[in-house]
């Protein structure tokens, strides 16, 4: 009876674990595409430096950064604090852009210092942080850390976390949209969340064009 339980257990195991298996092609996917997102995400800011990553901008350090004595390890971690020149900025915004290339062709090491460097801008400009900033802090860690599956799938902590994770995100996401005081997300909203969201970037504009008024409700 105790041989016939063992392959009863395993296919238990099996069963449960298969909703949170990766497979080796779904894991690289996974990665490129945060890539993908951290390179358009750095892209988007360079014309921001000046302004917001600067000594000269609309948010020097001076003004948004805790005091070094009181708080120095957000000043060890923050690379973005240790100069506040356009030069440094730049030179980080590009560096992160070449890392997020290098997690792209699979490189983990280079998954880590864009995860860091993701954090370290955050960081920077805490005023400015909003819900996608975190979701993509979160992306770039479950990157770095979910392990290389085998070649048949696994699942692993990793995999059931990031599970975990993206239901509790459209959880969120969702329950917010709803409990919205405006209703700005219903269909009878005087003027649609997404008609503001739509209008920052070229290609959010050509969509805002395309879907007009009834599309973005």
């Amino acid at each position: 009876s105790r041989c016939a339980a063992m392959p009863a257990a395993s296919s238990l195991r099996r069963l449960l674990s298969a909703p949170f298996a990766v497979t080796p092609r779904c894991a690289i996917l996974f990665r490129r595409w945060v890539a993908l997102l951290v390179l358009l995400e750095a892209a988007s800011r360079w014309d921001a430096l000046r302004w917001l990553y600067t000594d000269s901008g609309a948010l020097p350090r001076r003004l948004v950064l805790p005091d070094p004595a009181e708080d120095p390890l957000a000043w060890a971690v923050c690379a973005h604090a240790w100069h506040g020149s356009l030069a440094w900025a730049q030179a980080l915004t590009a560096l992160q852009a070449s890392a997020a290339v290098g997690l792209f062709f699979g490189a983990r090491g280079a998954g880590v210092l864009a995860w860091w460097l993701h954090l370290s801008a955050c960081l920077r400009v805490p005023p400015l942080i909003f819900i996608l900033d975190r979701y993509l802090h979160l992306l770039l860690a479950f990157a770095v850390l979910l392990p290389t599956p085998p070649p048949s799938g696994g699942s692993s902590l990793a995999s059931l976390l990031l599970a975990v994770q993206l239901v509790a995100i459209y959880q969120d996401a969702g329950g917010a949209k709803l409990r919205d005081p405006a209703a700005a997300w219903s269909l009878d909203a005087p003027v649609a969340a997404l008609d503001t969201y739509l209008r920052h970037t070229p290609p959010a504009r050509a969509a805002h064009a395309l879907l007009g008024g009834a599309g973005l409700r």
